[in-house]
C-alpha cells in the first residue's frame, strides 16, 4: 500500500530517480497556483521533487482526491464557490474520503472569514496560513514541516502493519509448538 512512497534511499540516488511527492493546490485564484508552482520549481525533501496538481474548486479537488489518493499535501483555499468551500472540503477529506495521512494546510486571503483559532479548533487540518503573510521561505518552511509529517505518518503506519504481521506469525508459531507439545 505504502511501497511508492517509503523508498529507501542511498547515497547513488538521484533525485530524478525516486517518485516525486504529490501536492494538491485548490484555490479558484489561478495566479495562486502559478505562483505557488514557481515558488516551489526547485523544492526537494528527501532526495524527492514534487508534482503540483490544479483544481481550481472544491468539486474538481473531490473528483482527483478521489480517484488519485495518493497525495502528501493539499493546501486549500478556505473561500471559493462559497465562503466555506475549503472547509467543507476538509470536513469531505477526512469524514467521507477517510484519509487522514493527507496534511492539509488552508490558505486564505479573507482571514476574517474563517478565524484562525476557531478553524484550528473545529476542522483536522494541519496548519493554516494567510496569503498576505505567506513569503517564498514560509511557503518551503510549511511544505517541509507538511512533507516531514507525512512522511513519518507513513514510515509509522508501515512499522505497525510490519508488527502486525510478526505478532500474528508468532501467535501461529506459539500455537503450532503448543498443540506438537500436547501431542506429546
Amino acid at each position: 500500500m505504502f511501497s511508492d512512497v517509503i523508498v529507501p534511499l542511498t547515497d547513488e540516488v538521484e533525485v530524478t530517480s525516486l517518485l516525486p511527492w504529490r501536492v494538491l493546490v485548490v484555490d479558484d485564484d489561478r495566479d495562486v497556483h502559478l505562483v505557488t508552482k514557481m515558488l516551489l520549481s526547485d523544492f526537494v525533501y528527501l532526495d524527492r521533487k514534487i508534482e503540483l496538481v490544479s483544481a481550481y474548486d472544491s468539486e474538481q479537488a473531490r473528483h482527483i482526491l478521489a480517484t488519485q489518493p495518493s497525495f502528501a499535501v493539499a493546501w486549500i483555499d478556505v473561500v471559493m464557490e462559497n465562503d466555506s468551500a475549503g472547509l467543507q472540503l476538509v470536513e469531505w477529506i477526512r469524514n467521507t474520503l477517510k484519509n487522514k495521512h493527507i496534511r492539509l494546510i488552508l490558505r486564505t486571503g479573507q482571514p476574517g472569514i474563517a478565524p484562525e483559532n476557531e478553524v484550528i479548533r473545529r476542522y483536522e487540518i494541519n496548519d493554516y496560513k494567510a496569503k498576505s503573510e505567506l513569503s517564498a521561505q514560509k511557503l518551503n518552511t510549511a511544505m517541509f514541516a507538511a512533507l516531514r509529517a507525512y512522511h513519518d505518518i507513513l514510515a509509522l503506519e508501515h512499522t505497525r502493519e510490519d508488527l502486525e504481521v510478526k505478532l500474528e506469525e508468532s501467535t501461529e508459531f506459539f500455537a503450532r509448538w503448543l498443540n506438537s507439545e500436547s501431542n506429546r
